[in-house]
């Protein structure tokens, strides 16, 4: 991980316009998501967070699965990923009842492609990008205010598509 942390510092941050870097992960059942094949279904909301069965990520996933039904409306898909392994994932989905896939990025390399490593520890970022079909980001939040993540993405997404 210390090597994709110096890899980090030499990495643009992403920004809106930009085209979303392709990746396969596995989810908390080890099955492989792969993002293009995700966005043949429509945009994507990725959320990075720090760790999982922590308290401010816990919160965050939960107001993702509790605003699941209104992305959904909108035609949103949801995934989050952290640097957790696949069993601390299914843990983490398990307990919480989530509704979406948790992506496992144990080595950190999907978080170096989207600049989304902590500089200062081995932990992913709290960072969510929307996605359009086209794969081309449309929203970055870097800011998360993790209670209200959910709603505040999908009043983001209604606003990107002018409804």
């Amino acid at each position: 991980k210390t090597a994709l942390l110096t890899l980090l510092l030499g990495t643009t941050p992403l920004k809106v316009g930009d085209t979303a870097p392709d990746f396969t992960l596995p989810d908390q059942d080890g099955k492989p998501v792969t993002l293009s094949k995700v966005l043949e279904g429509g945009p994507v909301i990725l959320a990075f967070y720090p760790k999982a069965h922590t308290g401010g990520c816990t919160k965050e996933v939960c107001s993702l699965r509790d605003s699941l039904k209104d992305l959904e409306a909108v035609g949103v898909a949801v995934a989050g990923i952290s640097l957790d392994d696949v069993s601390s994932q299914k843990s983490f989905h398990e307990a919480q009842k989530l509704n979406f896939p948790l992506l496992s990025d144990p080595d950190g390399s999907v978080a170096a492609k989207y600049a989304a490593l902590m500089e200062d520890k081995p932990y992913s970022a709290r960072v969510t990008f929307v996605i359009d079909d086209q794969g081309i980001l449309r929203h970055i939040d870097r800011k998360v205010a993790v209670e209200s993540h959910g709603r505040d993405l999908a009043g983001v997404v209604k606003g990107l598509r002018g409804s």
